[in-house]
């Protein structure tokens, strides 16, 4: 066996629903740390001025950008101020099967 330890879920840990869930959530965390990395490239900012514009730290602004963290919605609100856009928040029904 190598150094690392090696997990086998099995077929139901992986189909499971907090499984299922968790990779949703992480989906999520991704998806919104890529779009405020983008926004704040765009507009050249560093990642110490948007920070500092959005009363929070440069870590905590590091981890949402690479998904590690999934933001509140007031958070939100304060990125998309201090980087003069807009939070639009929606719920769209999943396509027909």
């Amino acid at each position: 066996m190598s150094e690392h330890a090696q997990w086998d879920l099995g077929r139901r840990g992986r189909d499971s629903a907090e499984v299922r869930a968790g990779y949703d959530e992480a989906k999520r965390a991704i998806a919104i740390g890529k779009a405020v990395r983008e926004r704040r490239l765009a507009l050249g900012l560093s990642q110490t001025e948007l920070a500092k514009r959005a009363g929070m730290t440069q870590p905590a602004l590091s981890r949402l950008e690479a998904g590690g963290t999934v933001p509140t919605i007031p958070v939100l609100e304060r990125l998309a101020g201090a980087m003069d856009a807009e939070l639009v928040v929606g719920i769209t029904p999943h396509a027909a099967a």
